[in-house]
């Protein structure tokens, strides 16, 4: 009888196992980049993208409304002023982040806001209140020839077109996504610094990977 009841049991569990192993199997977990893969890629940006230059590179802090435009000759982001002088060069082999930012900001500076709240009181308070999205490319960037690195950013028009910037110019950098950043890997050599330094503050050639 014992050996009956352990017979029963046996073809108990090895009937649950059966039914619950399909099921496992069928529960897999997808890759961060499997699942950004069978997201669609936005549609590809105009050649000229209207933009506004906003600061952070190599220093240069005038703020000014231009084109961005993708230099596949030499392989290159630039910014164009309103005369088609250019302004900003990020190559894609500097380029390390970047992202698609949207922020909301209020439409009145502080000078505009005082000058209503002197004028008209408490009749501006709505307008003071009022809000609007800003659509940001922020880019993240380390020259390998010259070690000059720093963070920029320009504004858009609309997110369409920022989605569309941004995601061209990760795939022109060689970056991954990770959520809703691009990010270039460690593992890639434009990622590191051509040198390195020792303790004795000598600059010497890192060996060989």
């Amino acid at each position: 009888m014992k050996i009956l009841q352990k017979l029963l049991a046996a073809c108990l569990v090895v009937a649950v196992t059966a039914v619950a192993t399909p099921a496992q199997r069928t529960r897999s977990v997808e890759s961060p980049e499997e699942e950004n893969s069978r997201r669609p890629a936005p549609p590809a940006p105009p050649k000229v993208i209207k933009a506004k230059y906003m600061g952070g590179y190599l220093g240069y802090k005038k703020k000014q409304e231009g084109m961005l435009a993708f230099d596949e000759r030499n392989q290159r982001l630039i910014f164009l002023d309103k005369n088609e002088r250019e302004i900003v060069s990020i190559a894609y082999d500097a380029v390390l982040v970047t992202f698609a930012d949207t922020e909301e900001r209020r439409t009145m500076g502080p000078g505009t806001e005082r000058v209503l709240l002197g004028t008209v009181g408490i009749l501006a308070l709505p307008g003071m209140l009022f809000k609007k999205k800003f659509e940001f490319l922020t880019i993240q960037y380390r020259d390998p020839d010259t070690d000059a690195e720093g963070v920029t950013q320009f504004k858009l028009k609309s997110r369409d077109e920022l989605d569309s910037v941004t995601h061209t110019l990760a795939q022109k950098a060689g970056l991954v996504q990770r959520g809703a950043i691009y990010v270039r890997k460690k593992d890639d050599p434009n990622a590191k610094k051509d040198t390195i330094e020792n303790t004795s503050g000598e600059r010497q050639t890192p060996p060989p990977q």
